[in-house]
């Protein structure tokens, strides 16, 4: 998240990166030469020439006619990430802009402006036009601003904070709507809010493992040492430290139980993967952020503007959808624990985790719950990146559709989130009854969690049916707060 405490400035060595492509940007503009976007139409109207007397108009039109967006507004937290993408973009001196139109992005930072920007109607290519737009309008005191959620124009806002509408000059309408930057921001959004849940993943799945009873041994080193996938051996070395010191571990050690099912037993080979492919969406997000996304743009120290694709956010698409698959596979193995722990047929406990089966019916809605969640998460992972739609008159022929995969990623983290809270919801009831039935302690990392949950919530660890889907919202609340473990 940019926090909204942070004030951001810039630096000489940026402020004269602009200013030089500004420079270079209005020398080449001076020339009878065609330049796209900033004498010309865009896209399919790129043949038709602009004369100098409607270049400003040419720019103000496109800020205004491409903001066609539509939808709900994005979250402030997306907002200010996409602002300061666009900064982070347009400060490599490349776009050929003016200091002052990158310093207003910082001013909407400092100031903590929300510009209204429609979630829906971007198809990721030739940059995020229609979101990009409606953020570019409330430049020159157009569009709206939200403020305690309501929607205010944007010149009003702007005067709130003695800020002055910009005058675009050639190319700055181009330069506001092209980049990848809104994808970007909702991409980022979804690998931080994954990136908190994984300490709690792994918290609820060492829970689980202790009031299923199931074998600490299948976590040993050793064992993985002979297989070279190292973030299946990360993960394995960490259940094996967590639940190591366990009494109850020890408690059943010589019980008859030979085998768990996959999802107790594979949990590091099902998880390692997915690790690995956080880990390449990581790559792919970080290169996009580091990167000008406009078009055209300045190279040859400013004597060239060649028109090429950089706007395009195949990357970023690609990069959901890696999360996407990542969180339907967490997702389903989250659900199947559940159903071990609850169903009749595989509990160690009691049928459904309730302390009179029959006389009441535990957690079996839990499960089902969980089951219908999982399955929008397999729904939601299917890839939109192998999609395309043409627009622009078959000009843009083909588009990354990474909008669309970043905001159904930002649906499955959710989704993702209350799954994991409904296994700790079950897990906890299921080491209540072990506690009951054997009078051991677990491992102290899980007596440490089941604390914190409750001290928190107290009422996780009374017997008896009530409306569970209470609890299962108290939980996923505390998933927003720190409690973290160390990996090594």
């Amino acid at each position: 998240m940019i926090s909204s405490k942070s004030k951001f400035v810039l630096s000489p060595r940026a402020t004269a990166r602009i200013s030089g492509g500004a420079k270079s940007l209005k020398a080449l503009a001076a020339s009878r030469e065609p330049l796209y976007g900033v004498n010309t139409g865009f896209g399919r109207l790129a043949q038709m020439r602009v004369s100098p007397a409607e270049l400003t108009e040419l720019q103000v039109n496109l800020l205004r006619s491409h903001a066609a967006g539509i939808g709900d507004p994005a979250s402030q937290d997306v907002v200010r990430r996409l602002i300061f993408l666009r900064a982070l973009s347009l400060g490599k001196g490349a776009s050929g802009v003016s200091v002052s139109l990158v310093k207003r992005h910082l001013e909407y930072l400092n100031f903590n402006l929300i510009p209204h920007i429609p979630e829906q109607g971007s198809v990721g290519a030739s940059g995020d036009l229609a979101p990009l737009a409606h953020l570019g309008l409330t430049f020159i005191g157009e569009g709206y601003f939200l403020d305690r959620r309501r929607k205010m124009r944007g010149i009003l806002s702007l005067k709130r904070y003695r800020l002055k509408p910009l005058e675009i000059g050639p190319k700055e309408g181009l330069a506001l709507v092209n980049g990848t930057q809104f994808s970007l921001a909702l991409a980022l959004q979804v690998r931080s809010e994954l990136s908190s849940l994984l300490d709690w993943m792994m918290l609820a799945a060492c829970v689980s493992i202790e009031g299923h009873r199931a074998s600490r041994n299948v976590f040993d080193p050793e064992l993985h040492a002979l297989k070279d996938h190292p973030h299946q051996k990360e993960i394995a070395a960490l259940f094996w430290k967590l639940l190591s010191n366990s009494p109850h571990m020890k408690g059943h050690k010589d019980c008859d139980l030979v085998q768990d099912s996959y999802s107790f037993r594979c949990i590091p080979q099902i998880l390692g993967p997915c690790l690995s492919l956080l880990d390449r969406a990581d790559d792919l997000l970080t290169d996009e952020a580091n990167s000008v996304t406009d078009n055209p743009l300045l190279v040859s120290k400013g004597k060239r503007l060649i028109s090429g694709g950089h706007f395009h956010a195949q990357s970023v698409s690609m990069a959901c959808d890696l999360m996407a698959l990542s969180m339907a596979t967490m997702g389903n193995l989250i659900e199947r624990r559940i159903d071990q722990l609850v169903s009749p047929l595989t509990t160690r406990t009691e049928a459904f985790l309730a302390d009179r089966p029959g006389v009441q019916s535990g957690f079996m809605i839990v499960q089902t719950a969980a089951a219908a969640l999982a399955s929008e998460n397999k729904t939601l992972a299917h890839p939109a990146s192998i999609d395309t739609i043409p627009t622009n008159g078959n000009q843009e022929d083909h588009v990354s559709m990474a909008p669309w995969a970043a905001r159904k990623a930002l649906m499955m983290v959710k989704n993702l989130r209350r799954l994991v809270a409904a296994e700790i919801l079950c897990a906890a009831r299921a080491c209540v009854l072990e506690s009951h039935r054997t009078g051991l302690a677990f491992s102290p990392p899980v007596e440490g969690f089941l604390d914190f949950l409750g001290s928190n919530h107290p009422q996780i660890f009374k017997l008896g049916d009530r409306a569970f889907g209470e609890d299962w919202i108290v939980i996923e609340k505390l998933i927003e707060a720190k409690f973290t473990i160390r990996r090594s």
